[in-house]
C-alpha cells in the first residue's frame, strides 16, 4: 500500500518515504505495467485535457495564445508524470460539441478526470460532469452550486498591483483597453484596476487588434495605456511609436499575461507574468484528489505578479 500510495498519490505519504521507495524503484529497475495497473484498479492513469480550439485560434488575432497553451501543457504533463499519469490532448470533431467528447472520453473509459478550461459562471460543462459525477478539475471558477475543485489567476489582485504601480509613478490618467469578451477573466482585471486606480480611467473594448491599432493612433494619448492582455499592449505600443510618441517616457504602457516576446521588444513590456507551471501543479494535485475521492476543498487562487520592464 505505500509504495502505491507512492507511484499514485504521493501527498498522502511524507516526503522520506516518498525518497525512499523511489530509490529502491531505481535500485530494481521496477517499472509498473500500466495495462495490469489499469485493469486490477479501474483507473487508465490518464488525465483528459480537451481543447475546443476554434479555426483561428492561432491567427494573428491571437498572438501568444500558443505560448499560453504550450506553457500550461508542459506543466501538466509534468506534475502528471511525476505520479505515473499521462495527459491526452484531444479536441472535437468537425460539428461536435466539447461536451460530445466527454461523452466519449467517459464511455471508453479513457480518462480518469477531465480538465475544463475557461469556465463561466453557469458553464454546461461543469453542469454534465457534477450530474455525471465523473472527476473534473477547472481552470476557471466554478459556481457556488458546484464542487469547488478549481485553480484560476487572482486576477482583481494581480491588475491591482500594476495600477499601484502606476499610481506610485506618477500617472494620473489611463485608458483601459479591454477585451471585448463575457469570460470572467476580462471583468476582473478591470475591477482590480478600478478598485485601485480610481475613476480617473477611460475604459475601450475591442474585438480585434485592428481595432486597438486604430483606436490609439488617433486618440489623445493619456499618460498610461492599461491593456488587460500582452497582445493589446504590444499593438498599442507601435501605435504609438509610428506616432513619434516613446513609450515608457511620453506615455506608459502595460500589458497582462508575460507571454514570451514581452521581455524581447525593443521596448520590453511591463507585464503580470500568469505562472502557467504553478497553475499546472495546481490543476492537477487537485484532480488527483478528485480520482480518489476525497473531500472537497476551496478553490485555490494564484497571482500573477508585476514584471515590471521599460514601458511603464
Amino acid at each position: 500500500m505505500t509504495v502505491s500510495n507512492v507511484l499514485n498519490a504521493p501527498h498522502r505519504v511524507s516526503d522520506t518515504t516518498v525518497r525512499t521507495v523511489r530509490a529502491a524503484i531505481d535500485e530494481l529497475g521496477y517499472i509498473p505495467n500500466h495495462a495490469a495497473r489499469a485493469l486490477s484498479s479501474g483507473r487508465s492513469q490518464v488525465i483528459g485535457l480537451p481543447l475546443y480550439l476554434e479555426d483561428d485560434v492561432f491567427s494573428d488575432q491571437n498572438p501568444g495564445l500558443g505560448g499560453f497553451l504550450h506553457g500550461l501543457l508542459g506543466g501538466l504533463v509534468k506534475a502528471a508524470a511525476v505520479s505515473g499519469y499521462g495527459v491526452h490532448v484531444t479536441t472535437p470533431t468537425e460539428g461536435a460539441t466539447e461536451i460530445a467528447l466527454y461523452e466519449k472520453l467517459i464511455a471508453a473509459r479513457q480518462v480518469d478526470a477531465i480538465v475544463v478550461l475557461e469556465t463561466m459562471p453557469r458553464d454546461e460543462r461543469i453542469e454534465f460532469l457534477s450530474q455525471r459525477r465523473f472527476p473534473f478539475v477547472a481552470f476557471g471558477r466554478t459556481g457556488p452550486q458546484y464542487r469547488q475543485c478549481w485553480v484560476d489567476v487572482d486576477n482583481e489582485t494581480s491588475m491591482a498591483g500594476i495600477a499601484r504601480h502606476l499610481r506610485a509613478t506618477g500617472r494620473q490618467r489611463a485608458v483601459y483597453l479591454a477585451t471585448d469578451s463575457a469570460l470572467p477573466w476580462v471583468h476582473q482585471r478591470q475591477d482590480g484596476f478600478r478598485q485601485e486606480f480610481g475613476e480617473a480611467m477611460v475604459v475601450q473594448s475591442f474585438g480585434t487588434l485592428d481595432a486597438v491599432a486604430s483606436y490609439v493612433a488617433e486618440t489623445d494619448a493619456p499618460d498610461v495605456f492599461v491593456a488587460d492582455n500582452d497582445a493589446y499592449a504590444v499593438v498599442a505600443m507601435r501605435a504609438l511609436q509610428q506616432r513619434g510618441i516613446k513609450v515608457g517616457e511620453d506615455v506608459a504602457v502595460t500589458g497582462f499575461n508575460d507571454f514570451p516576446f514581452a521581455g524581447l521588444l525593443d521596448t520590453p513590456l511591463t507585464t503580470a507574468r500568469i505562472p502557467l507551471r504553478d497553475i499546472a501543479t495546481c490543476l492537477f494535485d487537485r484532480a488527483l484528489r478528485e480520482i480518489n475521492g476525497e473531500p472537497d476543498q476551496p478553490g485555490r487562487l494564484v497571482t500573477a505578479p508585476l514584471v515590471v520592464r521599460s514601458s511603464a
